[in-house]
């Protein structure tokens, strides 16, 4: 028999949107009315795989990326917003995902639910990956009957946060590449071109010019310590890798990343967008300003800032205001604490941290966009000139061999 979908309200008015077999549509359309429910909709199922077939037929990864909270987030307000019990649509939405490892936290949510706990209850026993973002407006959704619309503000703040991520590594991309390139042409040179150069030099009984005799020199270096040069940077790669892990380690090359040159007015561009973005969408959703304080010193992605931050929260605590304190940390700009001055005056906050956000925003991609432009010829140029040095210097010799060929003769 085949599969139907069909839309249809009880007697209470809760919307049903399942798949049943029947017969024909005439004879699903009749028993659901034998029901007692109203039926909205009745649509064939082209496909309907029944238990766990459906996700044999999906393509799972097992990490859970930013689409897939972003995807989870969006549907599950769609599907809310249309009427959708919270059950229901946690279970729809498990017919959908593709990470393994979000399909089975997914599950336990939906157990959890079932078994009495609120929507946030069951998402704080998932902190690794529900952040205390998304389960603060969860509850004040839970608590304002506006669920759908937390949870549209949480899938439009990470998809912002995706996009300007995505932006960033598109724009080092091609100067990463250019490097790579570079680096590569440079090393095919002193480790293949240079040492038969070498060695057709060594036939003749001519004194090698000191540029000539340094990159041959160079050359052989590099050939005898090659691998271990390669073993020690990737020792000292994972070594530093696991140091920033650690929390003393995060605050110095944060500290670090302040401080470089053009490197770090754009983490403090980054992280104030961010800070602004979090705080604006937690503030607008009815969080209390000290827990949405809290909850936007991790958002800005900096241990440098998330102390200064703190230190806001603290000020606020005493009865001072934002405005006030936040130009003490010497991170945040003129711009940022003027509008947020304002912002506190006319009480309109989040709308003015909104704005901070956009206008960050763009500052950032603008400054990606400069600095890629920037980098593109200064690499060129860099390789244009060593790749340069190594050819003359291996073309210099030659000079002397004729000289030394056409005097002999």
């Amino acid at each position: 028999m085949p599969f139907f979908r069909y839309v249809a309200r009880d007697r209470a008015g809760k919307l049903i949107d399942e798949v049943a077999e029947s017969v024909n549509e005439e004879d699903l359309v009749s028993n659901l009315q034998l029901r007692g429910l109203l039926v909205v909709s009745v649509e064939l199922a082209s496909k309907v795989i029944k238990s766990d077939k459906t996700a044999d037929k999906r393509r799972f990864h097992r990490a859970i990326k930013s689409y897939d909270l972003i995807m989870f987030s969006r549907e599950l307000s769609t599907l809310l917003g249309a009427g959708v019990t919270l059950i229901r649509g946690l279970e729809i939405l498990c017919k959908q995902i593709e990470s393994k490892m979000l399909l089975v936290t997914v599950e336990q949510i939906k157990k959890d639910v079932e078994g009495g706990y609120t929507f946030q209850n069951a998402l704080k026993k998932h902190e690794k990956i529900f952040s205390s973002f998304w389960i603060n407006l969860v509850e004040t959704g839970e608590v304002s009957g506006q669920l759908p619309s937390s949870l549209d503000q949480v899938a439009t703040y990470l998809e912002e946060n995706a996009e300007l991520k995505r932006k960033i590594i598109l724009a080092l991309m091609y100067p990463l590449i250019l490097v790579i390139v570079a680096t590569g042409a440079i090393a095919v040179f002193l480790l293949k071109i240079i040492p038969i150069f070498a060695e057709i030099f060594k036939g003749f009984n001519v004194e090698l010019p000191v540029l000539t005799q340094i990159v041959i020199n160079i050359s052989n270096i590099v050939r005898k310590y090659i691998f271990l040069a390669s073993g020690i940077i990737i020792v000292l790669f994972f070594a530093i890798k696991k140091y920033i892990s650690t929390e003393k380690g995060r605050w110095q090359f944060d500290g670090i990343m302040l401080k470089i040159p053009v490197l770090g007015d754009l983490t403090r561009e980054i992280a104030t967008q961010r800070f602004a973005s979090g705080l604006g969408t937690l503030i607008k959703s009815g969080v209390p300003i000290l827990h949405a304080l809290e909850i936007s010193e991790k958002i800005a992605g900096n241990k440098v800032m998330e102390k200064a931050l703190k230190e806001v929260r603290t000020a606020v605590e005493e009865g001072k205001s934002i405005g006030q304190t936040i130009g003490n940390s010497g991170l945040f700009s003129p711009l940022v604490i003027q509008m947020i001055v304002v912002g506190e005056e006319i009480g309109e906050l989040g709308k003015m941290l909104d704005r901070i956000s956009v206008f960050y925003k763009t500052r950032v991609n603008t400054f990606i966009a400069r600095l890629t432009t920037m980098f593109e010829p200064i690499v060129l140029v860099f390789m244009g000139i060593v790749v340069g040095v190594l050819v003359v210097a291996m073309y210099m010799p030659i000079f002397s061999i004729s000289s030394a060929i056409k005097a002999s003769g």
